[in-house]
């Protein structure tokens, strides 16, 4: 904490305080979301922390309906998240075979989590094992009776870092990280300045050889445009400029090799998206139990 703490941001560091959560010390996050609760800038945990079991049963979400979220977060000195893991994933209800589900009958009543070996049988595996693994299998067994089977494929792991202005809390910096599933390399990076207003001035991106990809700069309130973005080629050529005005149709100009215009096109842009993780096969090929279908919950419905 600093001497220019408000009082706003005082409230929320007791209130944080009693519901458990310390700096530096990580925890599971909920994946609820509050619309208009505390200045979102000042970038505070909004929920205390639950167990792991609970998040590991992230469900989806209506504002997120196409994969769950397993998130841990970390606060620093001043009570503001330092550092946030999220991993994605997409939960599928599936079939077993019956010698796979005679090998299932001792089960006690619980969840039960598996991977597959190479001969295509369930091997046995702990909770925090599970939510570390790029594939698994959950099994929930109630009153005697297996009631649901799911595979939880890895989608995408990121990591968000944040640094903020001392004399008002806004954030200052940000930085994402996407890694490859085994988490051993950055495969792509992306760098957020933020004036003292907490507005964005820059947005830089690099791909897996820290190579430049795109630079986006915003303008001014007072300009008719919102930002341009260059990109880049994998060579570090400038191949086009992007320009996003307040008003009418996104301009698009292209140059050469030697920084030439070639045309100037008013297209809408692509997002450059990294692909999901891809799924191994040996889970690839499980039947699907379209008997069972996921209902995305509330965005304010706590995990169970």
């Amino acid at each position: 904490m600093t001497h220019t703490t408000s009082p706003l941001d005082m409230a929320k560091i007791i209130e944080l305080k009693t519901i458990g959560i310390k700096p530096h010390i990580p925890f599971y996050a909920s994946t609820r979301t509050t619309v208009g609760s505390f200045q979102p800038e000042h970038n505070y945990p909004q929920y205390p922390p639950i167990s792991l079991q609970q998040a590991e049963n992230a469900p989806y979400r209506v504002n997120n309906p196409f994969n769950t979220e397993f998130r841990i977060l970390i606060v620093g000195d001043n009570y503001q998240i330092r550092e946030r893991w999220v991993y994605r994933r997409k939960p599928q209800y599936i079939l077993l075979d019956k010698q796979q589900l005679i090998g299932l009958a001792a089960l006690e009543n619980g969840e039960h989590f598996f991977i597959f070996d190479d001969d295509l049988q369930l091997q046995s595996i702990t909770l925090k094992e599970a939510v570390s693994l790029p594939n698994y299998i959950k099994i929930v067994k109630n009153m005697g009776k297996i009631i649901s089977i799911e595979k939880k494929p890895l989608l995408s792991i990121t990591k968000w870092e944040y640094e903020y202005w001392p004399n008002n809390n806004n954030r200052h910096y940000l930085r994402s990280f996407s890694y490859t599933i085994n988490k051993k390399q950055v495969l792509r990076s992306l760098f957020i300045e933020y004036d003292k207003n907490g507005n964005p001035l820059s947005v830089l991106t690099k791909n897996q050889d820290d190579k430049l990809i795109s630079l986006e700069e915003y303008y001014q309130e007072d300009s008719d445009y919102v930002s341009e973005t260059t990109w880049f080629d994998e060579q570090g050529v400038k191949r086009n400029i992007v320009y996003i005005p307040k008003v009418g149709e996104t301009k698009n100009v292209h140059f050469d090799n030697e920084g030439n215009i070639t045309t100037i096109t008013y297209d809408n842009i692509e997002s450059d998206h990294l692909p999901d993780f891809v799924e191994e096969q040996r889970y690839q090929n499980l039947a699907v139990d379209t008997s069972k279908q996921y209902k995305a919950e509330d965005s304010q419905q706590p995990e169970k």
